[in-house]
């Protein structure tokens, strides 16, 4: 016994939907989240760098109201500006990843979605065909 062409086509429907599905569920959705983490973490980052700065910046305030000697005024800008070129390097990696990852993640939409129609449009043919057979 052996296959219909149109069976066959249901058949290559069935696979093309679980692989739809497969890429869906163990690629996409993973970057997805890992995106969404990069954003929340970028977020936070932020914050964290407005705080710094904030607390840099009244730090050199106290010391200039105190009339503290000039290198330690100086000292303190100096690790204000260090710790704050951190988190610049922190943001170009974010917005890198999220340059890189934007096209991937859109390009995969697309393949998964004509996956998923295509295996929909055969496999519902191939039923389509499997019924006229019988009806007939």
């Amino acid at each position: 016994m052996g296959f219909k062409g149109y069976q066959l086509g249901e058949l290559l429907g069935i696979v093309l939907l679980l692989g739809a599905t497969a890429t869906q569920m163990f690629y996409l959705d993973p970057l997805k989240r890992q995106i969404e983490w990069r954003l929340a973490t970028f977020s936070i980052q932020q914050s964290a760098q407005v705080q710094i700065k904030a607390v840099h910046d009244n730090q050199i305030a106290l010391l200039q109201t105190l009339n503290a000697p000039a290198d330690r005024i100086k000292e303190a800008e100096a690790e204000r500006e260090k710790i704050l070129e951190r988190f610049k390097t922190s943001d170009a990696d974010i917005s890198d990843y999220m340059f890189e990852k934007e096209g991937v993640e859109d390009n995969l939409q697309l393949v998964v979605l004509a996956l998923f129609a295509l295996g929909t449009l055969l496999a519902g043919f191939g039923r389509a065909m499997e019924m006229r057979r019988h009806s007939d």
